[in-house]
């Protein structure tokens, strides 16, 4: 697991051993930066579900403003704490808060504190992918991101829902949702 391209390219991140957590390849990755673009630069990016912070890590190492990595397991954001220090970020651009992702969603949806972009990267099993999808969009408008990526199986299909648009792009085994607020 490394980081893809910006100021870290290269930069080699470690995860904990075993099939505790599964990283986002790095193929993956690189498509998911490379369709997001300049959005973001100077972004407030959530990493939710972060294992081991790589997609967070990846924003900052493109620019974004700041990252908050939130996780469940204490294991987990200690290597993505532990990545950061490597590749060098301070504590205003990284915040790490361990906190169960859908409680910790619901409560930032509820607070109306705005961000730009969430990178959602849950466990495949489990059906968390469209818990966090359903939250999104029973959301009010303007309290929910106006991008949300979701990776999940490519057993999964996440259903359209009003006012949202929904982009799926296959890359093997892995889909990429792209949840964007419908302007129209």
């Amino acid at each position: 697991m490394r980081i893809v391209a910006g100021a870290w390219r290269g930069r080699r991140l470690s995860a904990p051993p075993g099939d505790a957590l599964r990283p986002t390849a790095d193929r993956v990755k690189e498509a998911l930066f490379d369709i997001l673009g300049p959005r973001v630069v100077d972004a407030v990016v959530v990493d939710l579900c972060c294992g081991a912070g790589g997609l967070g890590l990846e924003a900052l190492s493109r620019g974004a403003e700041r990252v908050h990595f939130v996780d469940r397991s204490s294991r987990s954001l200690d290597f993505a704490r532990r990545n950061a220090e490597h590749c060098g970020t301070d504590a205003e651009r990284a915040i790490f808060v361990r906190e169960d992702c859908l409680r910790w969603l619901e409560r930032r949806l509820a607070s109306g504190a705005a961000w730009d972009l969430l990178l959602a990267d849950p466990p495949y099993v489990g059906g968390l992918a469209g818990e966090i999808r359903n939250r999104l969009v029973a959301a009010p408008r303007g309290a929910a991101p106006v991008l949300a990526v979701i990776e999940h199986s490519a057993d999964v299909a996440l259903a359209p829902a009003a006012g949202w648009r929904i982009d799926a792009r296959r890359y093997g085994a892995t889909i990429l949702s792209f949840l964007e607020v419908d302007d129209v």
